[in-house]
This record gives C-alpha cells, structure tokens and sequence, in this order.
C-alpha cells in the first residue's frame, strides 16, 4: 500500500500538527478511542448476518466510514463507501473482500500515524 492513497496527511496534520513538536495532546486520547471504535466496529460488521442485516451493515459503514475520513484513513473510507453506496446491491463476496480491506487498511493507517507521531505509541 502507498501512503498516498492509505493515508490523507493533509488531514492529519490539521489535527494533529505537522510534527511531534506541535503534537496536540488532547487529540491522542480522541485518536486511540477512534481506533478502538474501529476495532469494534469492524467486528461488528464480521459478526453481522449479511442477508438479515443489510440496513445495520450499511448504516455502521457509513459511521465508520465518517470517522476514518475525519482521522485522514483514505483507503478505508473508500472501501467503507463502495459498501454503504451499494449495500442493496452487493453480493456476500464483494462485501466481504471490501470490508476486509478497510480492515487491512485500518491497521496499515494506524501502524503509519503511530509511526509518525511518536506521541501516540504506548
């Protein structure tokens, strides 16, 4: 995955600040209750009954999506939009393999911001 399209820096740095020198602190602790939102999130959608919970599926990509875009996490925000644009429409194979790459895509996000913002490694 390039950086370029996993992660919008643009948007990071307005939230965060462009280096660790001007690291907003309070935006650590919102950042790491996204991420475990994410996380939940995720497998929330797993767990879900794909032919009975269409309408949840769609509604917690939309939410998820929503947050991944305000943290800068591109590729999962797209991969989380192909979902809730096209939920009526899907097969249970292309929402699989889209929800598995956000998933992929929300590690490989949160590994780079962590990596690049050392405030943010606990």
């Amino acid at each position: 995955m390039s950086d370029s399209a996993l992660i919008d820096w643009e948007q990071l740095e307005m939230i965060f600040g462009e280096d660790d020198e001007d690291f907003d602190e309070d935006m650590a602790e919102l950042f790491q209750e996204f991420v475990e939102d994410g996380v939940e999130r995720f497998g929330m959608l797993k767990a879900a009954s794909f032919d009975a919970e269409k309408d949840m599926l769609g509604k917690e990509s939309h939410k998820l999506k929503g947050s991944s875009s305000n943290f800068g996490f591109a590729r999962v925000a797209s991969e989380l939009a192909k979902i809730e644009d096209n939920m009526a429409s899907l097969t249970y194979e292309a929402f699989q393999a889209s929800l598995l790459e956000a998933e992929k895509a929300f590690a490989a996000s949160t590994e780079e911001v962590k990596n690049k913002y050392s405030a943010l490694q606990n």
